[in-house]
């Protein structure tokens, strides 16, 4: 819960009973260290019962994260809690990191809610199977992979697959169903379960993949029978007249 402090926003103090043991100052609107001395100021006089946390937001994080945490420790708060953000990304984080900003946690928004470079996601639906049978595009450069699929992940990496295909050994397959015919199949997924297999997805990465710089995408590989279904449906659909393969040949 993000509360201004009341000596810098010029209202009165906050009531003790909103979230009195988690209050956040966001104290670098105009001078961040008188900000975090007006945050130190309140907290004494309303006696917050527990940890209290600045926000650094803008500026020299690592310089300021030095100077808050020295007027924090000074003040008998060493427990307070310093909180950074403002356009920060993983590699900013790594910055800070490195040279031993005091800093307990970081906010990432801008950076994950859009991509820097190309601030949108194109993305489109692409016809695999029509009434129990496959098909796929061929045009230049759209071809796509035919047929209802799965992924299954091992130990080297993924593998698309045919959704009926038998899991490779040491295999796990990704891919749950969730709604058929526009309805949901179950309740929604619990935060703490989604959380949970994110960290564990996350931890399935190798090293290589993990680190910032020079990282190495996991391979995919297509499995035999996806592959051999591509080649056997292009050479089917090219030997037919315009008419009959149209829905699967055109864009």
């Amino acid at each position: 819960m993000w509360r201004r402090s009341a000596a810098r926003s010029g209202r009165s103090p906050p009531s003790p009973g909103i979230s009195p043991g988690k209050t956040t100052f966001l104290v670098d609107t105009y001078d961040t260290e008188q900000g975090v001395r007006a945050a130190i100021d309140v907290a004494r006089r309303l006696r917050l019962p527990g940890p209290v946390g600045v926000r650094l937001d803008s500026g020299d994080l690592a310089a300021l994260a030095v100077r808050a945490r020295r007027l924090l420790d000074d003040a008998g708060l060493p427990e307070a809690r310093i909180f950074a953000s403002g356009g920060l990304d993983e590699h900013a984080i790594a910055a800070l990191a490195a040279v031993g900003a005091p800093i307990d946690a970081y906010g990432v928004g801008t950076k994950m809610g859009v991509c820097a470079d190309a601030p949108y996601l194109d993305s489109a639906y692409k016809l695999v199977a029509y009434t129990g049978r496959p098909v796929m595009k061929l045009s230049r450069g759209k071809a796509t992979w035919p047929g209802a699929k799965q992924v299954h992940r091992g130990p080297a990496g993924d593998q698309l697959s045919l959704r009926d295909e038998p899991r490779p050994r040491g295999h796990e397959p990704l891919l749950t169903p969730v709604m058929r015919g526009g309805r949901r199949l179950g309740p929604p997924e619990p935060l703490a379960q989604a959380r949970q297999r994110c960290a564990a997805s996350l931890a399935w990465l190798p090293p290589t993949a993990r680190v910032l710089r020079r990282s190495k995408p996991v391979p995919v590989t297509m499995s035999p029978a996806l592959a051999a279904l591509r080649r056997r449906l292009g050479r089917d659909l090219r030997r037919r007249p315009a008419a009959a393969g149209s829905a699967a040949v055109t864009d």
